[in-house]
């Protein structure tokens, strides 16, 4: 059985396709969770500044 030089370039072709969209996916993934992350980080040092001001005029 002897495969075409079109069909083995048709599948490797394929191959680097499904490869593209798998480590797109998983950029946008990892990005997504960062937006995520970065606004816990922000809320959570907003809270932070209300009480170091609350100690800080408490004395």
């Amino acid at each position: 059985m002897k495969i075409s030089r079109s069909k083995i370039i048709a599948i490797v072709t394929g191959f680097i396709s499904i490869l593209i969209c798998i480590l797109y996916l998983l950029l946008i993934t990892v990005f997504d969770f960062r937006s995520f992350l970065n606004d816990q980080i922000t809320i959570h040092s907003a809270n932070m500044a209300a009480i170091f001001f609350e100690i800080l005029h408490s004395r």
